[in-house]
């Protein structure tokens, strides 16, 4: 004996496809949306750019931390950068000459 097969109604597959068609909306919404893969995989570029400025503004403050510290306390660093500006002592006489891209 055979069993008889239920016949499944058209309202009922139509429901199954409605929501199969959702569930792929919603997944295909999460990968690509705004806040889905795509939008943290934009989020980790940008943070790592930013750790990058970051740790280069730290290097930079370091160094300028330390010329500070040798001005502070080592006389010729003081005397080398007053130079570096221009400054000169009383008796001294300063020349100063054009570089080759100025003379042009």
């Amino acid at each position: 004996m055979a069993r008889p097969r239920k016949s499944v109604s058209h309202l009922k597959e139509l429901y199954y496809i409605i929501f199969i068609v959702s569930l792929a909306v919603i997944a295909s919404f999460g990968i690509w949306g705004p806040a889905g893969y795509a939008g943290f995989k934009k989020a980790r570029a940008g943070l790592e750019v930013q750790r990058a400025l970051v740790e280069s503004l730290k290097r930079s403050n370091t160094e300028r931390l330390k010329s500070i510290q040798a001005l502070r306390s080592d006389k010729e660093a003081l005397e080398r950068y007053a130079r570096e500006k221009g400054y000169a002592r009383k008796d001294e006489l300063v020349q100063q000459l054009l570089q080759d891209s100025q003379a042009k």
